[in-house]
């Protein structure tokens, strides 16, 4: 199994010699890991600016006065829906093109296309599908259509959060037990039906009862509050934090301590589980803790001023979750784009290296988005106000996308 496939036979992955194409840096690290970066950041921000930056099609930021959403709202849709498609392709390990073509851009043209049409589903088939039911309740004035398209794009968009944290987490902690040693596309199939089961189980606990399905009647009211249970925001952000967990400990410290206190799977896989699942939970109820106590009186100290009480209060939960979305990013990169350089020294000293990357990496980011946003994506110049999720998430879909449908081409090539 290629995803998060770091640990070696002692957990049961997936001899490699089934894979068809194998890919080796044209550079040494770290270069190659800073030219992947500068391709995706590129990429990111190019398609941010022609698609969905306010300042450079103003008619697009605001298409009608009754509606609130902003164009940029798209990129998390899209971001979304775009992750789905990315997951189910590692899952089955870009089966069948990538057996037909052994090319990586071939390949990542393929993928490209397959992953675009599962979102074109999505949005087109699923999710007025969804509102067809979930939200048809929502009516008796001038917006209520609107309102009730955004009440469902809300609740069916954390399909994605789902099945990136929970669905991923399962399949990939206990990496296809038992069913590795099947061939595609039996075992994609197989881990297909189990990581959308766990996905479609996380949020219809987790998201399904968070809508304002009958009284919403604006955007601040499409989902319930924070203080109601299950809260749409408090959900979400024990999603992401799960999955910079679960990938920390999966992809960065190749399954260490899981390895050390499960042995073998599945007890590897349910120890990973059962831990990431507990310190995601732990780590939502601190973040907006950590936000109000340390990085809002920064950027207080630098000149910031917050609106008002209630914006202040979402802006923790919004810093809270963004943070663990550009952490997630930051392990991605470490991971995948650096390879887990380096590797010449103790395991200890190797883990701890890269772990202070991951959060150094994740913090300079997450800093540089607030502090430069207005001037490179087009956001508010208010802290409390901003909403780094669109272009990150966006960034995130096409970082993994050219991570592995793509194989990193053209920094990397084809060697076998």
């Amino acid at each position: 199994m290629n995803f998060m496939a770091l640990a070696g036979e002692k957990v049961g992955i997936p001899s490699a010699d089934e894979a068809p194409m194998v890919v080796m840096a044209r550079f040494k690290q770290p270069l190659a890991g800073f030219l992947s970066i500068l391709i995706v950041f590129i990429i990111s921000w190019i398609t941010w600016l022609v698609f969905f930056d306010p300042r450079i099609f103003p008619q697009w930021h605001n298409p009608l006065e009754s509606q609130e959403m902003e164009i940029t709202a798209w990129a998390t849709v899209i971001g979304g829906f775009g992750l789905i498609g990315v997951v189910w392709a590692i899952w089955f390990e870009n089966w069948p093109y990538y057996n037909w073509f052994r090319t990586p851009w071939k390949v990542g043209l393929v993928g490209t296309a397959i992953n675009a049409v599962i979102i074109i589903a999505f949005i087109f088939i699923l999710l007025p599908f969804f509102n067809s039911f979930y939200s048809s309740q929502i009516t008796g004035f001038p917006e209520s259509d609107y309102i009730a398209w955004y009440v469902g794009v809300s609740i069916f968009g954390a399909l994605s959060g789902s099945c990136f944290s929970f669905g991923v987490l399962w399949v990939a902690g206990t990496m296809y037990w038992p069913f590795f040693k099947l061939k595609q596309p039996k075992r994609g199939i197989i881990v297909w039906i189990i990581g959308n089961a766990i996905t479609i189980l996380v949020w219809f606990l987790l998201f399904f009862p968070a809508g304002n399905r009958i009284t919403a009647v604006s955007e601040s009211t499409a989902v319930k509050s924070i203080e109601a249970f299950p809260s749409y925001a408090f959900s979400l952000g024990w999603t992401q934090w799960l999955i910079f967990f679960s990938l920390l400990t999966l992809m960065v410290f190749e399954y260490w301590p899981w390895s050390k206190l499960g042995r073998k799977q599945p007890f590897i896989g349910i120890i990973a589980f059962v831990s990431c699942a507990l310190l995601g939970l732990l780590f939502t109820w601190v973040g907006p803790n950590i936000a109000q106590f340390i990085i809002d009186p920064f950027f207080q100290a630098i000149g910031g001023v917050p609106v008002d009480e209630v914006k202040q209060f979402k802006g923790w939960y919004m810093m809270s979750i963004t943070y663990a979305i550009f952490l997630i990013c930051a392990v991605v990169l470490v991971a995948l784009f650096f390879d887990n350089w380096p590797k010449k020294y103790s395991q200890w000293k190797n883990f701890l290296f890269r772990f202070l990357l991951v959060i150094v990496i994740g913090t300079a980011t997450f800093l540089a988005y607030y502090l430069l946003s207005p001037y490179l994506f087009g956001d508010t110049t208010n802290y409390w106000e901003m909403n780094p999720t669109p272009f990150i998430l966006w960034f995130l879909w096409i970082e993994i996308l050219f991570a592995y449908v793509w194989r990193k081409w053209p920094i990397y090539r084809a060697v076998g």
